[in-house]
């Protein structure tokens, strides 16, 4: 029995729940429970009055979260309800009553426990339809890579997407059996494309593992999240996001900064959940630190090479997530490590199913352009283009041998000077407290300093002022 919970129910819906009540055999008595209880959440039919019987026989259930978790087991499985449902509680509503229970001490592992419907782990909420919008919220990992002398540039985003309705239920208590689920997109800016990071950190944006790189321009990409972060369900409603990131908080800041769009305004963000918060949460790391991705997830015996990718970091937050989560037994030697062969599995299924999303025409941008001559016929390694001119290399004799190998308006010298004009009164755009993006020409902060437990090292100003092979306090 499956029942459709619609203000649009038509006359033989609201008879069909009228004599449901009546069932008497089990399995369809407590079927039709669970679909009066979240019946009682919604409007009412035009049809349908809510009689005294019917109030009597829902006041008898008063522990709602039991009731689905034997509906579990004897009759409706969470997909076969969930997904057909036009939940009542809006986004802004569900993020109300989450900020409330945060308030009274609820963590960021039980949220995303909650998410994973782990027996006994519901987060009361206040009603029914709450709990299941909760655990039907779409989880969206994003990451940004800027140019390493002026973050204004930001050349790379990467986002990770996993969708309940696209997991099988129930859903597995391994996490590589969720992951395998993820929808990946790493694009790279096209009027930024050419700034690849060398002097102060390497950078990796033709390395990524997870699927198939794209192109896009300012506009494209400020579309892409919005649409990423807006999306629907059947009736139109907007989906509850959970927002998930490495330092999450500057990533808000820097999406409405460099592309104009507040995702907070965007009103679809109910609950964020940050891995270098987890990683506190689960005891491995003092609160007073902030753990590296590449660390997150060598204490979980993986090693990514291509980090500095905006794509492989955000796929790799995902994954140093749900580890924490659902851990796997440690083994020894560390190199023998289990994650590590699901890890390259991993990698071999979201790289095919990346593919198969650009040929179906579910991915963004374009896989062809060329960062040196802004073609979309081939991509630079096959650029036939043998002579540029740039105008300021041929005023500079610094640089004036670099006149002919790039345009004017790719020229990262001006980059260079500009930014190293803005470092004398360079501040911290992004918060404190080893916050990841700064204004400061040293984009990547000394590692010393930033994992320091003396403030006066790990604040913004001091920690993204050198290097660490500069720091004058060392380890």
């Amino acid at each position: 029995m499956s029942l459709t919970m619609s203000q649009q129910s038509s006359q033989l819906e609201a008879d069909q729940v009228q004599s449901a009540i009546h069932c008497s055999q089990q399995s369809d008595f407590v079927g039709t429970m669970l679909a009066a209880a979240y019946f009682w959440d919604f409007p009412p039919l035009p049809s349908f009055e809510r009689t005294e019987d019917f109030c009597a026989l829902l006041s008898t259930f008063t522990e709602l979260p039991q009731l689905c978790e034997i509906s579990q087991t004897l009759y409706l499985e969470p997909e076969t309800y969930a997904p057909e449902m036009s939940h009542p509680v809006s986004p802004r509503e569900l993020k109300y009553r989450i900020e409330s229970e945060l308030s009274q001490g609820l963590t960021q592992s039980a949220i995303l426990q909650h998410w994973l419907k782990r027996t006994g782990r519901d987060i009361p909420l206040g009603s029914a339809a709450a709990v299941v919008a909760l655990q039907d919220a779409v989880i969206v990992a994003s990451d940004a890579e800027w140019y390493e002398h002026d973050d204004s540039f930001i050349t790379e985003i990467g986002l990770s997407i996993l969708d309940p309705r696209s997991i099988p239920q129930p859903i597995s208590s391994s996490p590589w059996s969720i992951l395998s689920s993820m929808e990946n997109h790493h694009v790279r800016i096209k009027p930024h494309a050419h700034l690849v990071n060398k002097e102060l950190c390497e950078g990796h944006p033709e390395a990524f593992q997870f699927g198939s790189t794209t192109f896009v321009s300012v506009d494209e990409a400020k579309d892409m999240l919005r649409r990423i972060f807006t999306r629907r369900d059947q009736y139109g409603n907007p989906r509850p996001v959970i927002f998930m990131g490495h330092a999450v908080d500057n990533d808000y800041e820097m999406i409405k900064s460099r592309f104009g769009l507040d995702l907070e305004e965007l009103g679809t963000i109910v609950a964020t959940v940050d891995t270098q918060v987890l990683a506190v949460e689960h005891g491995l790391v003092s609160p007073s630190r902030k753990m590296r991705l590449s660390n997150l997830l060598e204490e979980h015996g993986i090693e990514e090479l291509y980090l500095h990718n905006a794509g492989n970091d955000i796929v790799c937050t995902m994954i140093a997530a749900f580890l924490m989560l659902c851990p796997a037994p440690k083994a020894s030697p560390p190199n023998t490590h289990p994650n590590k062969l699901h890890y390259v599995d991993l990698k071999a299924q979201l790289r095919d199913a990346g593919k198969t999303a650009v040929k179906e025409g579910r991915s963004y941008g374009t896989t062809r352009f060329c960062e040196n001559c802004d073609s979309h016929n081939h991509t630079a390694p096959f650029c036939r283009v043998s002579v540029f001119h740039c105008e300021h290399c041929a005023k500079d004799p610094l640089t004036r041998h670099m006149t002919y190998t790039h345009k004017t308006e790719k020229c990262v010298h001006v980059i260079k000077q500009a930014a190293s004009l803005k470092q004398q009164s360079s501040s911290s755009v992004y918060g404190s407290g080893g916050a990841k993006r700064s204004s400061s020409p040293n984009a990547v902060p000394c590692q010393y300093c930033i994992e320091s437990t003396d403030q006066r090292r790990y604040n913004n100003a001091n920690a993204y002022s050198h290097k660490s092979g500069d720091c004058v306090w060392g380890r």
